[in-house]
């Protein structure tokens, strides 16, 4: 096998500890944030959001936009990711690292919501920068 090809594959299987860490890392920080949003915390959950969120958006703002976006939704009853994605761009955000995390969640009053958050990296910590609902 040819020297390239095996410095390849050993970059990758040294690199995949990294990537599945970096990966955990930001789910956790996408989670933390979503359970402050389902427990109606919602400056808890602005002060956790990466400037991106914030900047354009006050606490009060964000608790508008949600609450009006999940209005008749009722309570989380389950959430489970359906896809991860890995970018390094996002439409109107600087370049960086930014993961997207779909989840399908049922909601005591509707079965089968999407739910899509990006956190993205920012001074060595995962922090929230957009949500959606469908």
């Amino acid at each position: 096998m040819p020297k390239i090809v095996i410095c390849f594959i050993t970059a990758l299987l040294l690199l995949a500890p990294y990537a599945q860490a970096n990966t955990d890392a930001a789910e956790a920080a996408a989670l933390a944030w979503l359970d402050a949003i389902d427990s109606g915390e919602y400056e808890l959950a602005w002060e956790e959001s990466s400037p991106l969120l914030k900047s354009p958006l006050s606490p009060s703002m964000l608790e508008r936009i949600i609450s009006a976006a999940r209005r008749d939704f009722g309570s989380v009853e389950a959430r489970r990711r359906t896809r991860v994605i890995t970018q390094t761009s996002m439409p109107g955000a600087p370049k960086n690292d930014y993961k997207k995390f779909i989840y399908q969640t049922r909601f005591s009053n509707k079965s089968d919501i999407t739910e899509t958050i990006t956190p993205h990296f920012e001074d060595g910590v995962w922090k929230v920068s957009g949500y959606y609902v469908n």
